[in-house]
């Protein structure tokens, strides 16, 4: 009776494949578990910055409260800087997300594109307002990485390029104009001042932060478009 050959080659890429499968899983697996662990820590800050204070606050502290070890912090974020620049950063992702994400901006005019990402940053920063007011202050010292790092430029970098997609998208720009130039970084100082205004308004919702940003969108690009011409 003849005997039949093992078909080797299909067996081993079967083998193969199979290897990789629990190998992809558990390295998903390992990934969500590091995430899980990021989100504890920052959470923990966030409380921590709000009630105690950013300067105030102590790593230590932060892993009591996320209930890890405190060298477990330092697996993930140097400083607790680090920690305000991830928050940042998820701050901006949810703003440049929620415009791209809303259908009835894509032919929306250059300014309500601009009101709609200033107003998902401002709704973001709003449950942790008392921190945002410590790390703005934090952020005029020379020595600060939330103003002065690689990571606060790349974070600022890639604001400034959306804001310079969004013009390029909504706008007929010659190259060279005004707009698409200058205005991406002066939109960004923009920003700034008015999210030093929110945190100074004491108006029921903000209201008169919402009027002012309404207002001075409409007059600045309005102006912009004529220095393009």
């Amino acid at each position: 009776m003849p005997v039949r050959r093992a078909k080797t080659g299909s067996t081993r890429k079967t083998s193969a494949r199979a290897a990789k499968r629990p190998a992809a899983r558990r390295g998903g697996k390992r990934a969500e578990q590091k995430e899980a662990v990021r989100k504890r820590i920052v959470d923990a800050a966030l409380a921590l910055f709000q009630t105690r204070g950013f300067d105030q606050t102590t790593t230590r502290q932060i892993a009591q409260k996320a209930k890890l070890a405190e060298g477990t912090i330092f697996n993930y974020f140097e400083t607790k800087e680090d920690i305000a620049l991830y928050f940042l950063q998820l701050e901006v992702d949810h703003a440049i997300a929620t415009v791209r994400g809303t259908p009835r901006l894509r032919r929306a005019p250059l300014e309500e594109k601009l009101f709609a990402l200033v107003e998902a940053q401002l709704e973001f920063l709003a449950p942790h307002e008392k921190f945002i007011g410590a790390a703005f202050v934090h952020a005029l010292r020379p020595t600060s990485k939330i103003a002065f790092s690689m990571q606060a430029l790349d974070l600022r970098n890639r604001y400034i390029a959306f804001v310079h997609e969004l013009i390029q998208e909504s706008e007929s720009v010659p190259p060279g104009s005004l707009l698409t130039w200058a205005a991406p970084s002066a939109f960004w100082i923009y920003y700034l001042g008015v999210l030093l205004y929110w945190l100074n308004d004491v108006s029921s919702g903000k209201q008169h932060t919402l009027a002012l940003l309404d207002r001075s969108l409409k007059l600045g690009v309005a102006m912009l478009r004529k220095g393009s011409l």
